[in-house]
């Protein structure tokens, strides 16, 4: 009796013992707001999903609780930040945002601005604290990285690397904390990498990864990972033994087939690396032009199938979700959207026709200079293709006037520049053009501008078919 009562009175601890984690924090410059802060599913496609949602009162104060599993990285994307810490189980955490610093237009409509990076500060840290660890870590190594990359890239082992390495090792040593210890370890390994200028990679996965455990969420073992392992396939296409993963994929797509091909590598004798080798091989396939895009398909969803590994599963799906996402024949995305009067348009409104869509900001260079190019096509084409632009302009009626001024009368919409339609469609400069088929699919995923020959694309997807005809009082300077 005595022994039951003992083992009800251990599951009541284990159930009650695990608690949420408490965020919060006060951040006035962020008074009125509501911040999201977001997870990588995984971090082969670096698909986010959102974790909390912080509602920030007037004065500045917040406060949530959220559970986690397991040690993750948490991040939020506002202003020009990439603003991250790393949440543990059971353990609080009072923020330190940084100040709001709001992102200008030039950064907004530059597709080279990256977000600065920042690891969000939490009071009263400890040096045992993953957060302090990490942070006091990333200080030193990545001090010494960009000091030395170009010495220790040239000399490689003949710098003082090693040095380096011992006393990193000897400052962190009493850090019992496991995650951190992976995360040094591996970013100490990618400095080797560095050093032995990727010659010995086999030696490295050897060591790091083969008889390692898959460390899905650690950025450091990751970020080696996904460099060692850049473009597999294409790499291994043109070796001695490329023909056969050609074979595999094009004319089997066998998952039985492609684990016997990459087993006989030792270093990828352990099944779990070796799917996520082939993972990442079919994901950056995806965007070269060395196999075709059908069989790559068949092969991922072949091995979705037969993975007995649920987050391998889940990247696989991930990886099929990116790549049909706003790919050539599927299906365009639907949007609902106001014209300056407030009407609302859908895409589906336009069905039967083609469209061109265009996604621009009056406000820009880039897009003021092909405005005109592109009524020229429209004044000539207007009866046969659907014209339609959408407006990320903050000043709607300003952008209104601008259209109305140059004699812009096809169809433009409103939305916001961080709108669901502008993600969805992946745009990221403007102007970005798609054209639609009549049946409302991805013709062309982007389209070409007005200046990278879309009127001979246009003939040549209606070559066969009724093609139209200039409009009589229009030159013909094709």
């Amino acid at each position: 009796m005595k022994s039951i009562l003992f083992f009800i009175l251990f599951i009541l601890t284990l159930s009650f013992g695990a608690r949420a984690s408490l965020i919060y924090c006060n951040a006035g410059d962020y008074a009125g707001s509501e911040l999201i802060f977001y997870r990588y599913q995984d971090r082969i496609t670096f698909m986010k999903e959102e974790v909390f949602r912080l509602k920030i009162d007037s004065a500045g104060n917040f406060e949530t609780e959220v559970d986690f599993e397991e040690t993750t990285y948490v991040f939020g994307e506002f202003g020009i930040y990439h603003a991250y810490f790393y949440a543990e189980p059971d353990k609080d955490y009072e923020l330190i945002l940084p100040p709001y610093a709001k992102m200008e237009d030039k950064d907004i409509f530059n597709p080279f601005f990256e977000p600065e990076r920042i690891h969000i500060g939490i009071k009263n840290l400890e040096k045992t604290d993953l957060n302090y660890l990490i942070l006091d870590f990333d200080y030193y190594y990545f001090r010494y990285h960009d000091l030395k990359y170009l010495d220790v890239y040239a000399a490689g082992l003949e710098t003082d690397i090693d040095t380096f390495i011992n006393d990193i090792n000897n400052r962190y040593a009493y850090a019992d904390n496991e995650y951190f210890q992976d995360y040094k370890r591996y970013r100490i390994a990618a400095l080797k990498n560095l050093a032995t200028q990727k010659q010995y990679e086999s030696t490295i996965v050897l060591a790091y990864f083969t008889k390692d455990t898959v460390l899905y969420d650690n950025p450091a073992y990751m970020d080696l990972f996904n460099n060692i392992y850049e473009d597999y396939f294409d790499k291994y296409l043109v070796s001695p033994n490329g023909r056969y993963l050609y074979a595999i994929i094009n004319y089997g797509h066998s998952i039985t087939r492609l684990h016997k091909l990459f087993a006989s590598q030792y270093e990828l004798s352990n099944k779990n690396l070796r799917e996520m080798v082939m993972l990442k091989g079919l994901n950056d396939s995806f965007s070269n032009k060395n196999i075709s895009w059908l069989p790559l398909l068949l092969t991922l969803d072949s091995l979705h199938l037969s993975t007995e590994n649920p987050m391998h599963k889940l990247i696989a799906q991930n990886v099929a979700d990116n790549t049909l996402s706003m790919a050539k024949g599927t299906v365009a995305p639907p949007f609902e959207l106001p014209d300056t009067a407030g009407k609302l348009h859908s895409l589906n409104d336009y069905r039967g026709k083609y469209v061109y869509l265009h996604f621009a900001n009056t406000t820009t260079y880039t897009s003021q200079a092909e405005f005109d190019l592109v009524k020229n096509i429209y004044d000539r084409y207007k009866g046969y293709c659907i014209f339609v632009t959408i407006l990320t302009d903050k000043d709607r009626e300003a952008a209104k006037e601008f259209m109305i001024k140059h004699g812009y009368e096809w169809d433009y919409l409103f939305t916001d520049i961080n709108s669901k339609v502008i993600s969805t469609y992946k745009v990221s400069t403007y102007p970005t053009y798609y054209f639609i088929s009549q049946g409302g699919n991805l013709l062309m995923s982007p389209a070409p501008s007005p200046t990278e020959g879309f009127e001979e694309a246009l003939f040549r997807v209606v070559e066969g078919k009724d093609k139209p005809k200039p409009n009589s009082n229009q030159p013909d300077n094709r």
